[in-house]
């Protein structure tokens, strides 16, 4: 009657467990490298960063979440989701739409208009299957102000733990939400 070694088995379970975390993190993580200055302050040029692969299983996002996404020609940029699908696209400041908006990004957006007495107003919305992203630094940042939403599809995960977006810079505030400091 032959027995297997207990250490030998030790060693086998050992091996299979380790195989197993490691197909589970490469699966489910990835690194990304921060390329430019478009996430000054929040992530410098060369930063390393870990990324949650986006998957059936965690496929949520949020307004502010950091993500790293594929674009044209296999490029991987890293940037802050500004909006999600559905949601409505402000007019002012960060200027995706609007008077300042210099890209001719308008049709890139779902519209509505509506006639009040003052006139006529319309209003735009993220398309189902996108987000707007912006970079944190907006004064570099080629965004979603350059090139209009971006597919959701093209989004290849989350940056873990990311911190909260900068405060936008007091001279790019609306007036009426200035004030003296409390």
């Amino acid at each position: 009657m032959s027995h297997k070694n207990p250490l030998v088995r030790r060693q086998t379970l050992f091996i299979v467990v380790f195989l197993v975390v490691v197909l589970f993190f490469v699966t489910t993580y990835c690194m990304g490298v921060v390329r430019g200055h478009s996430m000054d302050p929040t992530y410098q040029d060369g930063q390393v960063v870990l990324v949650k692969r986006r998957t059936p299983f965690n496929s949520k996002l949020h307004r502010n979440d950091v993500v790293l996404l594929q674009r044209d020609r296999g490029e991987v940029i890293i940037k802050r989701i500004f909006r999600l699908p559905g949601e409505e696209v402000p007019t002012g400041y960060p200027y995706l739409v609007g008077v300042m908006e210099p890209n001719g990004l308008k049709d890139y957006y779902e519209q509505t208009t509506t006639k009040t007495a003052e006139g006529v107003t319309t209003k735009y919305y993220i398309p189902q299957g996108y987000v707007a992203v912006l970079g944190d630094n907006p004064d570099v940042s080629e965004d979603s102000r350059f090139f209009g939403p971006v597919p959701v599809s093209s989004i290849i995960g989350m940056v873990v733990d990311a911190p909260a977006p900068p405060p936008a810079p007091v001279d790019r505030l609306p007036a009426m939400n200035r004030s003296a400091p409390p």
